[in-house]
């Protein structure tokens, strides 16, 4: 009975200490984490193109001849805002919803776009969309490989990366006019990216690859962090390289981590020892 009872203390202070800790990590990474992701920005590309940051993903509206494209629905608050927007711009004409890929932050607004066309990447399954998503308002065109929209002001190339990178089916959204891609989260600005489920380093490297021979990489609107030039690319890009160094060469290791200590992170989630794990 005394042996039941020690190992029953035990057990209690394990789990106190368990959810202390998880109640200190919250409050220092993941609060402050979400507080800031919740912050918008928006900034006027042009008269027709409207970028807004935060809220979730980074969201996009442009306004063409016959309709208004959508780039990510976003989140929350923030959600209900981009939808407010994108109806007083369109002024009637039709909204077409872009998802570059299934994560809650870039897709939590669907459910304002009833009765829309939303375009999504074709390696998804309608069950697989069901469960990351918890929305019951599915995608209306499914996108396997590319999709071209051509109107006098603007030609679209709304793309499929061939291979899994952040997820199974990730879309870009490139203006050829503008010469302004979205990544969604296949670039990220001075963010460490989060790499669960089906996330794939090399995914990522092989889609840098694909874009930069695809694409004039002029303006570049990530999928967190602010827009910018190519560098924002090749930043992201050599970040994957240098965690792929770090994997092979563990000699340098700590002096490329050391390299990204200014990135936004979370610790064990988002971080370069994450990346290299993944390797």
């Amino acid at each position: 009975m005394k042996i039941i009872k020690n190992i029953l203390k035990v057990s209690a202070v394990c789990i106190a200490l368990f959810l202390i800790g998880g109640f200190v990590y919250y409050l220092n990474y993941i609060k402050p984490f979400k507080e800031q992701m919740a912050k918008t920005m928006q900034v006027n590309f042009d008269m027709n193109l409207m970028i807004v940051h935060g809220g979730g993903g980074n969201s996009g509206i442009l306004l063409l001849d016959s309709m208004v494209l959508v780039i990510d629905s976003k989140m929350d608050e923030a959600a209900i805002e981009l939808h407010k927007k994108a109806i007083n711009i369109a002024e009637g004409k039709p909204i077409v919803l872009v998802n570059t890929h299934y994560h809650p932050d870039h897709v939590g607004g669907n459910h304002l776009y009833e009765g829309a066309t939303i375009i999504a990447g074709g390696n998804y399954n309608e069950t697989m969309w069901k469960q990351e998503t918890g929305l019951n308002q599915l995608p209306t065109i499914w996108v396997k490989d590319s999709l071209i929209i051509e109107t006098k002001s603007e030609k679209i190339s709304i793309v499929n990366i061939p291979n899994p990178a952040h997820t199974e089916s990730d879309l870009v959204v490139y203006l050829h006019n503008k010469k302004v891609l979205f990544t969604g989260d296949v670039v990220l600005n001075k963010q460490i990216p989060m790499l669960l489920g089906s996330a794939k380093p090399q995914g990522y490297l092989s889609a840098f690859d694909y874009l930069s021979n695809r694409f004039e990489l002029s303006t570049i609107i990530p999928g967190h962090g602010n827009m910018g030039s190519s560098k924002v690319f090749t930043d992201f890009k050599q970040y994957f390289l240098d965690m792929q160094e770090a994997k092979n060469n563990s000699g340098s290791a700590d002096e490329l981590i050391a390299k990204y200590e200014t990135w936004t992170q979370l610790p064990f989630f988002m971080s370069p020892k994450a990346t290299i794990r993944k390797f």
